[in-house]
Formats: C-alpha cells, sequence, structure tokens
C-alpha cells in the first residue's frame, strides 16, 4: 500500500518516518543512498537493511501524503492490505455493508477481501505544509 507520507528530496522520492520541528526523517531501502548520506540500520523486524537520514524541511522540495480507497460496484470503500497482501474493502456504514455483501469484523466496522480487478483505485495526494 502506498498510504503515508513522502519527501521529493534532491530529484528522489523518499518515505517519511516522521516530521520534527523543522526536521524530516527519511527511510529508503536503496542501498545507494548511502551516498548522499544516508545511514544504514537493522533491527530484529526487519530482514532488510533501511536506510535513514535526518534533513532540514528546507532542504525538502516538497512533503506530501498519501492515501487510498477504492471504488467497489460504484461505491468508494476505505482499501487495506493484510499482511499476505490481500486487499480488503471497508467501511464503518452498516447499510452500505450490508448492501455491498461486507461483514463486521470489529463492533463498528465492516470488510470484505476483494480481488484487484473487483476495483478500482482511488489515490489522493495531499501537500503538507
Amino acid at each position: 500500500m502506498i498510504d503515508g507520507k513522502y519527501a521529493d528530496y534532491r530529484g528522489e522520492i523518499y518515505k517519511v518516518v516522521e516530521i520534527v520541528s523543522n526536521e524530516v526523517l527519511l527511510v529508503t531501502e536503496d542501498e545507494q543512498a548511502t551516498a548522499f548520506g544516508f545511514e544504514a540500520q537493522t533491527n530484529r523486524h526487519t530482514t532488510h537493511t533501511l536506510y535513514y537520514k535526518h534533513v532540514a524541511r528546507d532542504d525538502i522540495d516538497e512533503l506530501y501524503e498519501l492515501y487510498q480507497e477504492a471504488r467497489y460496484s460504484g461505491a468508494i470503500f476505505d482499501l487495506y492490505q493484510d499482511v499476505d497482501g490481500q486487499l480488503y474493502i471497508g467501511t464503518e456504514d452498516e447499510d452500505k455493508a450490508s448492501a455491498f455483501g461486507l461483514s463486521q469484523t470489529d463492533e463498528y466496522y465492516f470488510s470484505k477481501y476483494v480481488d484487484e480487478d473487483e476495483i478500482e483505485k482511488i489515490i489522493y495526494r495531499n501537500h503538507i505544509e
């Protein structure tokens, strides 16, 4: 899934880990980023190396957030992906869920697994000041 914050920095796009005051922490899986000051870090939660760099906000060309929804049979739903890579749609609207065959998966939430060819992904991009 592409949901999250991103930064355009020196002609490349990086995932944003956090923004604190005037500093942005960027991350990438690209080993070549070490040439641009990124430092390798591994931990027990990942099987691969991630490269991090703290960057001044003023050095970033653009900060933005991306998130997705899905159009399923003409209606708009939240879009998620489970740990196995399977896509599913969801909503809090009980009537909408009933009309489109979603099952209750939480006290106030309904979802349904879907195939990629059953949905149209809608990507939203919001600029971060």
